[in-house]
């Protein structure tokens, strides 16, 4: 079961990859939504490491491409990419507390990100 989710996952990446030269925003967010939640469920530092360092490359897209739903306004823009930099901050330090042999306390600082998700979310979406 988790090969088959893995390979869908890989096969929704490639998909949304070839599909366009544009960022897909949507797609990428859930790029970050699927690598949290396997960063999560792992029990190996490197595949952590290799989760967040996705979960990095996608909300990095993210930052750098306006939300459609708003129409060319980016008024916005300079609060979303700050949230996004903060979500990144995190993913970071967790990934480097892994790459420390330390995979609890990766995990447990990847626990910031679903309040980061709510309050972002709240503002931006």
């Amino acid at each position: 079961m988790k090969k088959l989710f893995t390979f869908f996952a890989f096969l929704m990446l490639c998909t949304s990859t070839f599909a366009s030269n544009q960022v897909n925003l949507r797609d990428e967010m859930m790029i970050m939504a699927q690598r949290l939640n396997f960063a999560n469920r792992t029990e190996s530092a490197e595949e952590f490491k290799n989760n967040m360092s996705a979960f990095i490359e996608a909300a990095e897209k993210s930052k750098a491409t306006v939300p459609p739903a708003w129409d060319g306004d980016i008024s916005q823009f300079p609060g979303y990419q700050q949230g996004l930099q903060k979500v990144i901050d995190v993913a970071t330090e967790a990934k480097t507390l892994a790459e420390q042999n330390q995979l609890n306390d990766a995990k447990e600082k990847l626990s910031e990100m679903p309040e980061l998700r709510k309050m972002y979310h709240k503002l931006y979406k």
